[in-house]
């Protein structure tokens, strides 16, 4: 793979440097975009998990909440004499949904994404902290108001607390290295297919591990080296109806591991007459020495997620249903897995250009493998939560 990755980039470069001149008329100029998404959201859970929490700070929790996602863009591009556009993109984390654990922003990174891009007609070269090409091609589950996925107020764990012992993966796409610096090629849409490929290096780079987990004491941290990824997304339409389908694959080697670990993610979605049904799969088989918990972390296990969404669409009006499952083996030395299901509603109306408000109903459940036994309470959380927003787009 990596020797493949090398020849198609030399390829590229020379494609570039046989091109012809490379001057372009005028200095980039930055223009600025990016969204601002605010939620008033009221969330009931169980009083039996707040009353276990004690003096940890989880218990008594507000039952009402505000919730913000923002993010400015900073984006520009030039076409050189040659016919090749060079681009940048930045996005820059506007508060929100960043700022977590007691308010502070965990990563100390403002800046989410940071990336510079060549396209032509032998397709797009994307240097920088972009997903992988798996993620940028990935379908999934419909969702009338963008609530789902990492970003989400149930989904992502922003209005039910996730107990400590639960672990989970909130989203179908293969999004394993996060924003880590990589290097991704998407060639030339074919009679509608699009094909990805990214290289990262080293997935500790730009403050990102493939767990999360800090280094411990006397160990260098979980991370994973060499991270491949390859992803296809098929777009089309047959007699008005619209059909979407993607698949991906990333391989990474974890620092301590004896094997390469293996994510796959499989989405499609069909479309007609305003509606829209589709769902997705994630599935995560990692091979840690020792076995999937040899380091101590929530999210380091094999484990399955899954969604499915319908939508209608009809004039300034969106509504649909969404469900999504999570499972993860968590605790080898217990039977069973850990499960993290979401059910919802939701609704958008357009109100004009880039402005619409939001509206979701939804229930959320975790479960530690270990629930029925000795402080259950804390191992289980549910809830119901109400909540209506605003999303600006600019």
């Amino acid at each position: 793979m990596k020797k493949i990755l090398v020849a198609s980039t030399a390829l590229v470069a020379a494609g570039m440097i046989t091109a012809g001149s490379a001057s372009a008329s005028e200095k980039i100029k930055l223009s600025l975009g990016g969204y601002s998404k605010w939620w008033v959201v009221g969330a009931w859970q169980d009083d039996s998990f707040e009353a276990s929490q004690g003096t940890t700070g989880q218990g008594d929790a507000n039952s009402v909440d505000v919730k913000g996602d923002n993010e400015i863009w900073f984006s520009g591009s030039t076409k050189l004499d040659n016919g090749l556009e060079v681009g940048i993109n930045i996005e820059l984390e506007a508060g929100g949904n960043t700022e977590t654990a007691g308010g502070q922003n965990t990563t100390g990174d403002v800046i989410d994404k940071s990336y510079v891009y060549i396209s032509g007609g032998f397709g797009k070269v994307i240097v920088g902290t972009e997903s992988n090409g798996t993620v940028l091609l990935h379908t999934m589950a419909p969702e009338a108001a963008g609530n789902s996925g990492a970003d989400g107020i149930l989904t992502g764990g922003l209005a039910i607390a996730q107990p400590t012992n639960v672990g989970t993966k909130v989203t179908t796409e293969i999004d394993t290295d996060a924003e880590a610096d990589k290097i991704t090629y998407v060639a030339p849409t074919f009679y509608g297919l699009t094909v990805g490929a990214t290289y990262v290096p080293n997935a500790g780079e730009d403050n990102q591990r493939v767990y999360g987990g800090a280094a411990s004491a006397g160990a260098a941290g979980v991370q994973a080296n060499e991270i491949y990824g390859v992803g296809a997304m098929y777009a089309n339409t047959f007699g008005g109806v619209g059909v979407k389908a993607s698949a991906g694959w990333v391989t990474y080697d974890i620092a301590q591991a004896t094997s390469r670990s293996n994510e796959y993610a499989f989405g499609t979605q069909l479309s007609y007459a305003g509606f829209t049904l589709g769902g997705s799969y994630r599935m995560i088989r990692e091979n840690a020495a020792g076995g999937v918990n040899n380091v101590a972390n929530a999210n380091n296990a094999s484990g399955d997620t899954w969604d499915i969404g319908l939508t209608y669409e009809t004039g300034p009006w969106t509504v649909g249903a969404f469900y999504l499952n999570s499972q993860a083996n968590g605790d080898m030395t217990v039977q069973g897995d850990d499960e993290f299901t979401v059910y919802q509603i939701s609704g958008k109306y357009n109100m004009g250009a880039g402005v619409d408000l939001l509206a979701t109903i939804g229930h959320a459940e975790y479960d530690d493998e270990s629930a029925k036994a000795a402080n259950a309470d804390a191992n289980h959380n549910e809830g119901w939560a109400v909540m209506t927003g605003l999303s600006l787009q600019f």
